[in-house]
């Protein structure tokens, strides 16, 4: 159900689109930034930089600090770390599974776009339908052990707000331990840089 978050909190406003799925709703273009997302999601550290990287240049007012202090220490960070491969393109796991459940239900769409060759398109763009949008509150109301993935997925759409594509992708790259982790290995961690710049950013707004 990560997924479903992920598409709920941060999918575009898409209804009004020319084309798109019957009762869609939200839409995330292309895998890349399904698991850009994903990978915030999945790492507090990476996450918590984020914020304060956002909030040195201006993009984030101090409060959101606040959310880096809660993800980063508040959260049982330690137990919802879901560390990611890294492929030619970034952050990768294989979601076709979640995918496909997703799609059986009836809760999301996804669509081909950009084909290259019969076999081999540009992206694939994923909706979320009226359907999914339902289940997801369902599931938010409902479901405490899913709380956590609820909470985060809206800690990451504050984060990012205002960002594009390319800039969520240059900020990833950007981290040294991002870039330099060679392909189809494990990402590694942040941890301790991020503790640092926390509590010094904490300290500077007065909040610690």
């Amino acid at each position: 159900m990560r997924v479903l978050f992920i598409l709920d909190r941060l999918g575009e406003p898409c209804a009004d689109w020319p084309q798109v799925p019957d009762t869609a709703v939200r839409a995330i273009l292309s895998q890349r930034k399904l698991q850009k997302l994903d990978f915030l999601v999945r790492n507090p550290d990476y996450l918590a930089d984020l914020i304060i990287s956002r909030w040195q240049d201006g993009s984030l007012p101090a409060e959101r600090l606040l959310d880096a202090r809660a993800v980063f220490k508040e959260r049982e960070p330690e137990l919802h770390t879901y560390r990611m491969l890294r492929n030619d393109h970034g952050a990768y796991e294989v979601l076709d599974n979640a995918l496909s459940v997703l799609r059986h239900l009836g809760l999301i769409a996804v669509r081909r776009a950009g084909r290259v060759s019969d076999e081999r398109v540009r992206r694939r763009d994923y909706f979320l339908l009226h359907a999914g949008a339902e289940q997801a509150q369902r599931l938010r109301e409902s479901e405490e052990v899913l709380a956590w993935y609820d909470q985060q997925t809206a800690y990451v759409a504050a984060a990012v707000e205002g960002m594009t594509g390319a800039q969520l992708k240059a900020q990833q790259y950007g981290q040294p331990e991002y870039a330099a982790t060679l392909v189809h290995q494990v990402i590694g961690g942040i941890s301790e840089r991020v503790r640092e710049r926390l509590d010094a950013a904490l300290a500077q707004e007065g909040l610690a």
